[in-house]
């Protein structure tokens, strides 16, 4: 009977030994598991602000490419219509036009050009701008260039070097 006792207390402190062991083993794999899952995890959570990031972006740009599609360039009728408003428009500012060149119609781009040397008030030229955005012909500031006056007569007045183009119809 002590035989029996002895063997079943051995096999009692096998048998939770073995329980101890296995419960070792499978809580170093469950830490295992749980880190490859924080970082899978984190990996998803990456992908997801990338992809939302990306979804995003190709929003924008298919709201910019709508808003070119439904801009429309107005082509002035001819050079002179062109540079009949140009000149019109720096008059009703009060804007002195001290020199124009015009520079002729690109035969590659259509545009007509016109350089102007300016003198006027700083706020004038500034809705002289505004206002040559808003012709009925559309109008590019092509290059500008802009000085304060420094002569006593021209008292806070700028000098600027502009050139506009706008896009003539073909003859």
């Amino acid at each position: 009977m002590n035989d029996k006792v002895t063997l079943l207390g051995v096999l009692l402190f096998l048998l939770c030994a073995g329980c101890g062991g296995g419960v070792w083993y499978m809580n170093g794999k469950l830490v295992e598991l749980q880190s490859q899952y924080d970082e899978l995890e984190q990996r998803r959570v990456d992908l997801e602000q990338s992809t939302q990031f990306l979804m995003n972006q190709k929003r924008v740009f298919t709201e910019s490419f709508t808003a070119l599609d439904a801009y429309k360039v107005s082509t002035a009728a001819s050079d002179m219509d062109f540079y009949s408003d140009v000149q019109q428009a720096a008059r009703t500012h009060g804007i002195n036009i001290l020199s124009t060149r015009q520079m002729g119609v690109s035969r590659t781009t259509g545009r007509s050009s016109i350089a102007l040397t300016l003198r006027g008030d700083y706020y004038n030229f500034a809705q002289l701008l505004a206002q040559w955005r808003n012709l009925q012909t559309t109008v590019r500031v092509a290059a500008l260039s802009i000085t304060a006056s420094r002569t006593p007569e021209t008292n806070g007045e700028i000098q600027a070097d502009v050139t506009v183009e706008a896009v003539v119809k073909a003859k």
